[in-house]
């Protein structure tokens, strides 16, 4: 469902540079689209038509009358009665990557427009598992069928934006970036032990030495598997940090947020304790699991360290690790 909000947003934005621009070919469309956007004047809004009001007792979008209207960020209205905003899950941190790739865009036309470049340029594979020192990897487990698991990571995934906004208000990070999609992966495990040496390792590369000879639920004996083994199916999300730590302080508390979002979670009325798990770990560069990178992708790899005098503004600015919060 998140996906498919996104996708209508971005058709909306392309249905109003079409309107603009009604007899252009496709190659003005995606001109136009990084031009104008990446010089928006947002919050202003982007209409395909003027806002309606209509007969029922519904509440049509407007940022006069409602102040939650007027805290969205980038908004892009329905056209269609009763108007709504596409995009109210935008927070600072995410408006600032979208800015960013607006003009990364838009730079990239720029070039395609006297030869430097070419559309396969355009059309490269994003970065953001090579992007960020610091990652923080969210894991919801369940212990008990697929069709089970895919209510609770749903919610989860449908909570992520609030962990995003309660990380953005802590002091020392400059931006918090959700990855879109997520990852799942389904085993069938003999133990507790085994499910919980699971759980403690996904989304790290160490997690694929640790599951690497566990029965999968794809396996072709999963059915005769199942008499002594349990089903255990996992889910991670991943959120790129941009840190920036001035004080003098060299770790970064996220307890506090963390422990917000796992009581957010827990509120649930269907959170059993004993078939759901969340846990947040911290995921440097260089420990992310193989399966983020596409066939082909070649991940980043450790440089070599260099033994060198640090300046006491250096050791200032550079964070020594992030407090990890973990909690099942």
């Amino acid at each position: 469902q998140v996906h498919r909000r996104i996708g209508v947003a971005w058709a909306m934005l392309v249905a109003r540079i079409c309107q603009l621009y009604p007899n252009a070919v496709s190659a003005v469309i995606v001109d136009k689209f990084f031009n104008i956007y990446s010089q928006w004047s947002w919050p202003q809004p982007v209409l395909l038509k003027q806002i309606e009001d209509g007969p029922l007792q519904v509440r049509v979008w407007n940022p006069r009358l409602y102040p939650h209207d007027r805290q969205h960020k980038m908004p892009v209205i329905t056209p269609a009665y009763p108007s709504m905003c596409a995009t109210h899950n935008i927070s600072s941190s995410t408006q600032k990557v979208i800015m960013e790739e607006f003009k990364r865009g838009m730079a990239l036309m720029q070039e395609i427009g006297i030869g430097q470049k070419t559309w396969s340029d355009l059309l490269q594979r994003h970065e953001f598992f090579h992007k960020y020192k610091f990652y923080l990897c969210i894991v919801a487990a369940t212990k008990s069928t697929h069709d089970q698991h895919l209510q609770y990571s749903g919610l989860v995934e449908s909570k992520l934006r609030l962990l995003v906004q309660k990380l953005e208000a802590v002091e020392g990070i400059e931006l918090v970036h959700p990855y879109v999609k997520s990852f799942t992966n389904g085993y069938l495990c003999k133990s507790e032990a085994e499910m919980e040496k699971i759980f403690n390792s996904y989304g790290t590369l160490e997690g694929q030495d640790v599951t690497k000879d566990v029965n999968t639920t794809e396996s072709e004996n999963t059915e005769e598997l199942k008499k002594d083994h349990f089903e255990v199916h996992l889910t991670k999300l991943f959120i790129g940090l941009k840190i920036d730590l001035r004080k003098g302080d060299k770790k970064l508390d996220i307890q506090s947020p963390c422990g917000e979002f796992f009581g957010i979670i827990k509120s649930w009325q269907s959170f059993d304790p004993k078939l759901h798990h969340i846990q947040i770990k911290n995921v440097k560069l260089y420990d992310l699991p193989d399966d983020v990178y596409i066939e082909g992708e070649t991940r980043p790899t450790k440089p070599t360290k260099r033994k060198r005098t640090i300046s006491k503004s250096d050791s200032q600015k550079r964070p020594k690790s992030v407090g990890a919060a973990v909690a099942s």
